[in-house]
């Protein structure tokens, strides 16, 4: 089943695939919150009047899941502003490299293999992010990546999933990214294929097709029981999953 979704995305000019996870109806009839959760890229080259704009919609705690490295790079930011809580949670701590990752793969490479790796391997990293959420302070939570696609998007299927949304709704709105974040995609195109990357090799790494997700989820049905049995797996107890879906649909 395809689905097309309409989102909630802050058309900032030159910061791309910044969006909300509010406005999907629930398989309980209920619906995400809108202004609740947001995820995204990393800010890079906000101006001040947007900055000023995402902070009066609310926004109480930035998330950053990239690495050390590529903060010191291109620093959020939000993370000296102190009006949000800024928390670095780097997501995919001690994986492979993406590079010998893509090229170690048998059989073709897509990103959905780069995922699986990661939620077996990097389950503490996992736990703290959900942690955080959870435990967060009244206001929005942003959370984000450098692109808003990979890491980020793992962390928000789980959130939907665990909200209960329907799983053709969790794929589509990881391929929103495809639409959304198209011009940002283009300028990581120059930097990926830069350190010696094929065409080929670099759309791989930058797609998100639906059929992408919809593997990783069914991956999570065989290897925990579902997305939502792997929080569980992970230490994200019955408590903590509530407090996430209370935030999310609230």
């Amino acid at each position: 089943m395809s689905v097309i979704l309409e989102t909630q995305a802050l058309p900032y000019p030159g910061v791309h695939n910044i969006r909300c996870l509010g406005g999907y109806e629930t398989e309980t009839g209920s619906r995400t919150r809108e202004g609740a959760v947001w995820r995204g890229c990393a800010l890079t080259g906000i101006d001040s009047e947007h900055h000023e704009d995402l902070l009066s919609r609310g926004l109480a705690t930035v998330i950053d899941l990239r690495r050390a490295d590529e903060i010191a790079n291109d620093p959020n930011p939000l993370a000296d502003d102190p009006r949000v809580i800024y928390v670095n949670i780097p997501l995919f701590d001690g994986l492979a490299p993406l590079d010998r990752m893509a090229e170690e793969a048998e059989g073709g490479f897509n990103m959905g293999i780069r995922y699986v790796r990661a939620l077996d391997e990097c389950q503490g990293n996992f736990f703290k992010v959900f942690r955080t959420v959870a435990a967060a302070g009244p206001g929005g939570v942003y959370f984000h990546c450098t692109a808003g696609k990979d890491r980020t998007g793992l962390i928000a299927a789980l959130l939907l999933s665990n909200a209960g949304v329907p799983r053709d709704v969790v794929v589509a709105e990881y391929a929103l990214t495809a639409r959304l974040g198209s011009a940002l995609m283009d300028r990581l195109r120059v930097a990926i294929q830069a350190r010696g990357q094929t065409p080929e090799r670099t759309d791989q790494i930058l797609a998100s097709a639906p059929e992408t997700m919809r593997a990783v989820l069914e991956y999570l049905d065989t290897s925990y029981g579902g997305p939502v049995a792997y929080l569980d797996r992970i230490g994200i107890d019955a408590g903590m999953r509530a407090q996430l879906a209370a935030r999310m649909t609230g």
